[in-house]
């Protein structure tokens, strides 16, 4: 006697492919949230940190997970974009500002260039500045 056994395979791939779908949903909240590059906001009543991002270099890629690192803890007080480099309207706006790529350019609320850091490669030293260009001490 042979048993048709469908329904168990048929059983076994849903129970995969819900698993696979539970695994990419939990992956993709863990992923960091993507910066914006909008700069029509600096002016406009928010302090606003820039990356003049290159992606071809790993300072600058350290340098935006860094960012990545402190951006949740200074939500409502401080925007944080990225240009980059390799697009047109990044070029345009890093030439327009006389910045490099790899430099953090900090407006204050009233859109005033307020400070260009540049070799930034320590937490702890890109919180002091940010707390300090933009009065948030604690």
């Amino acid at each position: 006697m042979h048993y048709n056994q469908t329904g168990a395979a048929v059983r076994t791939l849903l129970i995969t492919l819900v698993a696979i779908a539970a695994f990419l949903v939990i992956a993709f909240t863990l992923l960091p949230k993507g910066f914006n590059h909008d700069t029509s906001i600096i002016g406009k009543g928010s302090n606003v940190v820039v990356l003049a991002h290159d992606k071809n270099t790993v300072y600058s890629l350290n340098l935006m997970g860094m960012l990545n690192q402190v951006r949740d803890d200074y939500a409502g007080r401080v925007e944080f974009l990225v240009v980059d480099s390799g697009s047109g309207d990044g070029r345009l706006f890093i030439l327009k500002e006389r910045a490099n790529p790899g430099d953090l350019l900090l407006y204050g609320q009233d859109g005033v260039r307020r400070e260009v850091l540049i070799n930034i490669n320590d937490e702890t030293i890109l919180r002091a500045a940010l707390d300090d260009v933009f009065s948030l001490r604690k």
